[in-house]
């Protein structure tokens, strides 16, 4: 990946950003916001239940619902059906004869095979599963209270998880049966499936829920401390590159942010034992909450008091980290 030299003092955004395109994906966004961000796991769940139910694609899906029911695909299953005094579709006589000999001699009783439409099938579990999205999102606010959005956003999100609820108990998908998420090929088959149009929406609502939240809607959670570290962090792993060493993809564990050597403890999100900044192998750098031209040395004693042993680099400044991975390296090699 190229490096973009950057201040990360000035950052802004723009690294953070870059962070978010170096994620694993897929990833759990809960798990990632939380550590790239610092944000409570009910904060992440309230705004992504938010986004899922009042997403364009919740709204298309459920307009388009009263068509897509009319269009829905189907399978033709054969059943036996035991028949009394009427024959309700071929006889199956091996079943019959044993039907009888079982019922006293009674003549009058039949084992049918009956044909009946059939809608547990895998566009339709695809369809359940979208539905179930928008449901499950809008329920959610229900339970958290969700106090800081939008009264006119959560009337919408709970209106849409009705709606959704009453597509769900129509006849024609009460026999659909579905646990979790549609498997890879039931998605595939039905996005390249002759009814394919009728179930766009409800791929389009999968695909979204799949990922509910972007960077952008949760910015204003961005302070500017967790701006800067970010900023420093990905210089950091930029440099680390420019040596010629491969970081791999971003991936959030435990509440901390890992690439290859570098560890990013986020301050609300800080270990039990106080260690939060970024670790490199053995050395902790952190900034003086965002603030260039900080005391050097006071910041070197606050982190010694929370390096446990770990050598430190305060960072004052956009050179300081290169200076922090040099002393990484030469606490790697023993140094």
């Amino acid at each position: 990946m190229t490096a973009t030299r950057l201040d990360p003092f000035e950052a802004g955004l723009e690294a953070t950003s870059q962070l978010w395109d170096r994620l694993a994906r897929p990833f759990d966004l809960t798990a990632t916001a939380e550590s790239l961000l610092g944000l409570a796991p009910d904060v992440v769940t309230e705004l992504a239940g938010l986004s899922i139910a009042t997403c364009t694609e919740a709204d298309a899906l459920l307009e388009a619902m009263p068509a897509t029911l009319r269009n829905l695909k189907t399978s033709v299953h054969a059943t036996l059906e035991r028949c009394v005094g009427e024959l309700r579709g071929p006889v199956q006589w091996s079943e019959t004869l044993a039907a009888q000999g079982s019922s006293l001699g009674n003549r009058d009783v039949y084992i049918c095979s009956s044909t009946r439409r059939a809608y547990d099938i895998e566009e339709n579990q695809v369809l359940v599963a979208a539905l179930k999205a928008v449901m499950r999102a809008g329920n959610r606010l229900r339970e958290l209270d969700a106090h800081d959005a939008a009264a006119a956003d959560l009337d919408r999100a709970r209106h849409n998880a009705r709606a959704a609820r009453r597509f769900l108990d129509h006849r024609s998908l009460e026999s659909v049966r579905l646990e979790g998420r549609p498997s890879t090929r039931a998605i595939k088959r039905t996005r390249s499936g002759k009814s394919a149009r009728a179930y766009r929406p409800a791929l389009a609502m999968l695909d979204r829920a799949s990922e509910p939240l972007a960077l952008a809607d949760m910015a204003a959670f961005c302070d500017r401390r967790t701006r800067v570290q970010h900023g420093v962090l990905l210089t950091i792993i930029q440099e680390l590159e420019r040596r010629g060493l491969r970081v791999p993809a971003l991936r959030a564990e435990s509440g901390s942010f890992f690439a290859g050597p570098v560890e990013y403890l986020h301050p609300r999100r800080r270990r039990r034992d106080g260690v939060h900044g970024i670790v490199i192998g053995g050395v902790l750098v952190d900034i003086d909450d965002g603030r260039r031209g900080g005391s050097a040395d006071a910041l070197a004693s606050t982190l010694q008091a929370r390096a446990h042993g770990r050598a430190v680099v305060p960072i004052v400044g956009p050179d300081d980290v290169v200076a922090a991975v040099d002393r990484a390296i030469v606490v790697a090699r023993g140094g």
